[in-house]
């Protein structure tokens, strides 16, 4: 298979980094933080107006009538910004599971924020701030205005993915002590999807495909880590040539260029990996479910020794609130587990390949 970019696609993504570099650096993302909202308004209105939210939505519901393949480089920019809020979840699952309904056009215009508990998750990232709430009923999906729900924030080590747990949604709520850990854990593994246990007849019935959006989130989330770990080299990389020991930057020592030799190379090699899921969902190949898993389990495992090199490099400063590492490190770490864990897709490549166990 050859595979390569169209210029419109370079271009989009181009014109992206230059918006979120000029008007959402880090600074921003630390406002978001420590404000509470897990949201920036301006920079959702923004990203509406530009598009990026309406890709993968059909032009009859106001979208550009893109696929994943349109869409993937978008998400890894907004990874490498660490851009807040359920963005993920409305621009790629939203957008597949909301076509043709009433809340489809507020997507494109950036009324409606979605998210999505679609794995048996016990806590729903960005329920706070979202208009609807996906969730898997069994087989069936539903829609759920959040209005309608409970709910009560837990605290979590994202800033810009405030945790919520939602009474009624049949997501396992009730149990739990409320830790991050725990929070990400449950809402990771996905090896047993939620029942809709306690949905009753709430919500609306979507014609959407679980599956089908599941390994959307899963691939998104791929995608905006390979932006964030690509982020975390680039800070890593700045701190090792301005920081000097011995007369000279620590990056000029060969012990610090293989570290980060090495995580590079982890990044490069998931990210082809990520570009041939995109493709594989785009185009409905009979494969996706493996050519997903296999890039979530190489983006995750790219991002968490990404994080894990920067921070050697930073040393302890890399955990302080004044550096900005800690922003995007954090990031990485809530939504390494997300949509499924590495060793979760593993297992599903594993099957894919050798046969139910």
């Amino acid at each position: 298979m050859k595979f390569s970019f169209t210029n419109d696609q370079h271009e989009f993504a181009t014109g992206l980094r230059t918006l979120l570099e000029r008007e959402f650096t880090a600074s921003d993302l630390r406002v978001v933080w420590e404000s509470g909202t897990g949201n920036d308004a301006a920079l959702w209105k923004r990203l509406a107006e530009m598009g990026v939210l309406s890709m993968m939505l059909p032009t009859a519901d106001g979208g550009l009538g893109g696929d994943f393949v349109d869409s993937v480089l978008l998400v890894e920019e907004l990874g490498r910004a660490g851009v807040p809020g359920p963005v993920l979840e409305t621009m790629t699952v939203g957008a597949l599971a909301l076509r043709g309904t009433q809340w489809a056009a507020g997507i494109a215009d950036g009324s409606v924020a979605v998210t999505a508990a679609l794995m048996g998750e016990r806590y729903v990232p960005h329920a706070s701030s979202c208009v609807v709430l996906l969730i898997a009923d069994g087989d069936v999906v539903r829609a759920i205005e959040n209005p309608e729900l409970s709910q009560s924030t837990i605290e979590g080590i994202d800033g810009g993915r405030r945790l919520s747990a939602l009474a009624g949604a049949g997501t396992g709520t009730e149990a739990g002590d409320g830790s991050e850990a725990e929070a990400e854990a449950e809402a990771g593994d996905g090896s047993e999807a939620g029942d809709g246990s306690g949905t009753g007849t709430r919500g609306v019935v979507l014609a959407a495909d679980r599956d089908h959006l599941v390994d959307a989130g899963a691939l998104a989330a791929s995608a905006y880590l390979l932006g964030l770990s690509s982020r975390m080299l680039a800070i890593a990389g700045d701190y090792a040539r301005d920081r000097r020991q011995f007369g000279q930057p620590i990056g000029s020592f060969q012990a610090v260029k293989h570290l980060m030799a090495d995580a590079l190379l982890k990044v490069e090699f998931a990210r082809p990996a990520v570009y041939r899921a995109a493709w594989s969902h785009a185009n409905g190949v009979e494969t996706v479910g493996r050519d997903v898993s296999m890039a979530k389990a190489l983006a995750s495992d790219a991002a968490q020794k990404a994080a894990r090199s920067a921070l050697q490099v930073h040393g302890a400063i890399g955990y302080t609130w004044e550096c900005d590492l800690q922003l995007f490190m954090k990031k990485a770490w809530a939504l390494i587990p997300a949509w499924g864990s590495a060793s979760y897709h593993r297992r599903r490549v594993a099957d894919a390949v050798l046969g139910p166990r």
